[in-house]
C-alpha cells in the first residue's frame, strides 16, 4: 500500500481525500453516489496507482458502492465512526467538521495507523446472506415485542374486560378478535350464539372453554368512557393487525434461515453445542463466519463479540468493567447461549456456578462463561470437528494437571 485515501459518504454523495506517505495531497473533491460518480471516482484515484496500492478508509462497512471498491480491488479498512471522530478532535480543538474534513481525517487516521488495521475481507456469500437473516429476525422480534408491549398497555387502560378471556394476548385468535371488536363496548355486547359462530368460523379448537368465556363476559368489569373507547379503537386494530403480520414475517424469516444454515458445512459441528438450537444455532455460525482468518487472535474475537472486559489501568488504579464498544448482536447471541449451554453441559453449569461463588452476579457470570465457550468454538471451528464433552473434559484435565493453581481455582470445572 503506497497511497492513502479517505471516503465519507452522506445521502447521495462522496467526498474523497487522496495522500502519499509523505503527507502530499494527490486528489480529493465530491463525486455522486451513482454509477457515473463511481466511474469518476476510479478515475481519480487510478491516475495516480493501480487499486492494489490504494488502501481507503471508511466508516461503514455495508452499501452497493461499498461492494464496488472491493470488486474494484482496493484495499478497504473500515474505521469506527467513534474512532474518527476522536481523532479528528485530537487534530483540531477547534471542532470544525464536513463531510470533506471526515475525508481528510479518515486518510489521515490510514496513514497514520495502518499497521493496526485490517482490511475489509467479506466472508462467503451464503454467510452474510445468513448473518444479515438473523439480524432481520431479531429487528423482528424487538418491533413485536414493543408492539406487544404497547397492546397490553392500552388494553389495561382502555380495554380491562379483555384481560383473560384468551390466554395469551400474542395468540392469532386474540388478535383476530381484538381487530374484528377492538372495544370493550362491542365485545360486551356480544350473545353467546355470535361469540360461538364468531370462534368456529375462525377455527378455535378449544370450544371446551366456551362456557368461560361466556361467564368472563357476564362478570362485572371497569367501565371505560365510550368516547375513550372509540378514540383507541384504531390504535389496538393496527396493533392487533401489526402482530400479527409480524408474526408471519418472523415465521418466513426462521424458515428461510433454517434453509441457508442446513446448506452451510458448518451446520454439524455447530449444531453439536449445547444450547445451540434452530435459532442460535445459525446465530452463532453468523456470528463465527467462515473466513479462517478474520480473527488473528482469540482476544479479538472476544473483543469484537463483548465477552471480554474492558480494563484501565493508570498507576496505581485498575478498573475492569463491562466492555460497551463491541458487536452488540454477537454480544447477545453468545450470552443466550452460554445461558442455554449450563442447562445442558455439566461443566458449563460448574464453571456458572463458581463464578457466582466469588462474587459475580448472573450477568457477569454468563459473560465468562461465554468467554470461555468462544476459544472452544473458535477451535472447532479450524477443526471442523462436532463438540465432544468427553474431549474437552480430558483436555481440561491434562491442562489443570500441569498447573496446580488453576487446579485450585478451578474446582471441578
Amino acid at each position: 500500500m503506497l497511497l492513502f485515501a479517505g471516503i465519507d459518504g452522506s445521502d447521495r454523495m462522496l467526498d474523497f481525500h487522496l495522500r502519499n506517505a509523505e503527507g502530499r495531497v494527490l486528489t480529493e473533491g465530491q463525486v455522486a453516489k451513482t454509477f457515473d460518480g463511481l466511474a469518476e471516482l476510479f478515475t481519480r484515484l487510478e491516475a495516480h496507482a493501480p487499486p492494489g496500492e490504494i488502501g481507503l478508509a471508511i466508516e461503514t462497512t455495508h452499501g452497493a458502492w461499498v461492494q464496488a471498491l472491493l470488486d474494484r480491488g482496493y484495499l478497504v479498512y473500515p474505521v469506527n465512526p467513534k474512532t474518527a471522530e476522536h481523532f479528528r478532535r485530537a487534530l483540531s480543538a477547534a471542532g470544525n467538521k464536513s463531510d470533506k474534513i471526515d475525508a481528510k481525517v479518515l486518510a489521515l487516521f490510514l496513514a497514520s495507523c495502518q499497521q493496526q488495521l485490517r482490511p475489509l475481507r467479506p466472508d462467503a456469500p451464503e454467510i452474510i446472506a445468513l448473518r444479515i437473516a438473523c439480524e432481520d429476525r431479531l429487528h423482528l422480534v424487538e418491533e413485536r415485542t414493543a408492539k406487544l408491549n404497547e397492546l397490553q398497555a392500552v388494553l389495561k387502560g382502555y380495554y380491562p374486560a379483555f384481560l383473560g378471556f384468551f390466554g395469551d394476548v400474542e395468540s392469532r385468535i386474540a388478535l383476530a378478535f381484538l381487530e374484528n371488536f377492538p372495544t370493550q363496548n362491542e365485545m360486551r355486547s356480544l350473545t353467546p350464539r355470535r361469540l360461538q359462530g364468531w370462534l368456529k368460523r375462525h377455527q378455535y379448537r378449544y370450544l371446551d372453554r366456551l362456557d368461560g368465556m361466556l361467564l368472563h363476559l357476564l362478570q362485572p368489569v371497569l367501565p371505560v368512557a365510550n368516547h375513550l373507547q372509540t378514540a383507541k379503537a384504531a390504535r389496538i386494530r393496527y396493533l392487533a393487525s401489526s402482530l400479527t403480520a409480524l408474526q408471519d414475517e418472523i415465521g418466513e424469516c426462521e424458515k428461510h434461515i433454517g434453509e441457508l444454515f442446513a446448506s452451510t458445512p458448518e451446520a454439524d459441528w455447530v449444531r453439536s453445542l449445547p444450547g445451540a438450537g434452530p435459532t442460535l444455532g445459525p446465530a452463532l455460525l453468523a456470528c463465527i463466519g467462515r473466513d479462517p482468518d478474520r480473527f488473528p487472535t482469540v482476544g479479538d474475537a472476544r473483543a469484537l463479540m463483548g465477552t471480554a472486559p474492558v480494563t484501565k489501568a493508570s498507576g496505581t488504579s485498575r478498573v475492569v468493567h463491562f466492555r460497551f464498544g463491541c458487536w452488540k448482536f454477537a454480544r447477545r447471541t453468545m450470552h443466550l447461549f452460554a445461558d442455554l449451554s449450563r442447562h445442558q453441559c455439566a461443566w458449563a453449569q460448574a464453571f456458572y456456578k463458581h463464578q457466582r461463588s466469588t462474587g459475580h452476579k448472573h450477568h457477569a457470570a454468563v459473560r465468562a462463561l461465554a468467554h470461555k465457550w468462544l476459544k472452544i468454538i473458535l477451535a472447532m471451528k479450524r477443526s471442523g470437528t462436532p463438540y465432544n464433552d468427553a474431549v474437552f473434559a480430558q483436555s481440561r484435565r491434562r491442562y489443570l494437571s500441569k498447573t496446580p493453581l488453576l487446579r485450585t481455582v478451578n474446582q471441578g470445572v
